[in-house]
């Protein structure tokens, strides 16, 4: 973790399509549970500064079911 004061310095971004393929691996784990929470962790991290956008599309997905 890392915690910054003032503007970010935007060497410090991480690169989202790296982030995301975490996201892969989570959802290939053998535990319904543990593949699904996994993903959504690696997505969220993926996602970026706009991550609560994903996590609503995740609960309208859920809501649906």
């Amino acid at each position: 973790m890392r915690v910054t004061f003032g503007e970010l310095d935007s060497s410090l971004r991480m690169s989202q399509p790296h982030m995301a393929l975490p996201a892969l691996l989570g959802a290939a784990e053998a535990d319904p549970l543990q593949a699904a929470l996994d993903a959504v962790y690696a997505a969220v991290t993926a996602y970026g500064e706009d991550y609560q956008t994903l996590l609503q599309e995740i609960r309208s997905a859920c809501q649906e079911l």
